[in-house]
């Protein structure tokens, strides 16, 4: 009896590798669907009632040179130390065109990147007065959600290389003279430009 049910339970290697197949590719299908509904739905939502359209940072094409101020600038005023990889915007030199992009925060009007952190309006939130989304990295644990969920390519939110919590532009939030690449262009490529130009 028992050498009749071992030998129904054996399987052909053949059989095992088209099984587990099966398995991997279903496995790998739900690990890059899974979350593809949420972030979505984050993408839909507007920010709380009450709060204002935050201002955003415009770049010019035609008239940037790629010299790279504004991000050493942003490193220095932010991290008090020089360094592309720790600033909050980036330059990005297209080689076929010689012409620049310039990647910085959008300040969505429907934030996933907020709807999306685990600690939402503590970690990343959102100024009452200002509209500018913002991360708060002494709340901030570095899960990447908001990278993860930001609707844009490259993301505009991203994991510090030292510190390893979220950090994106904030407009220079508290700064007197406004975001410190914009101030510093030399060619006056990047321009801040307020809530009620964006429409």
């Amino acid at each position: 009896m028992a050498d009749k049910k071992s030998e129904e339970m054996k399987i052909t290697r053949r059989e095992f590798i088209a099984g587990a197949g099966t398995v991997l590719a279903f496995s790998a299908v739900s690990n890059l669907t899974a979350g593809v509904p949420a972030i979505a739905q984050t993408r839909t939502q507007p920010v709380p009632e009450g709060i204002p359209v935050s201002a955003l940072i415009v770049h010019d094409p035609n008239l940037c040179a790629g010299c790279g101020v504004c991000g050493l600038m942003c490193a220095f005023y932010h991290e008090k130390e020089y360094g592309h990889s720790l600033a909050r915007n980036e330059l990005v030199r297209d080689p076929f065109n010689a012409v620049y992009a310039f990647y910085v925060c959008q300040q969505c009007k429907t934030p996933s990147c907020y709807f999306a952190c685990p600690k939402k309006d503590a970690a990343l939130r959102i100024d009452k007065q200002t509209g500018v989304k913002y991360v708060n990295i002494a709340e901030c644990i570095g899960c990447g959600a908001c990278t993860s969920a930001c609707q844009f390519t490259p993301p505009r939110v991203n994991v510090h290389p030292v510190k390893k919590v979220s950090f994106k532009c904030d407009l220079c939030r508290g700064r007197e003279d406004g975001p410190i690449c914009v101030e510093y262009c030399t060619m006056q490529a990047l321009k801040k430009i307020s809530g009620d130009e964006r429409g």
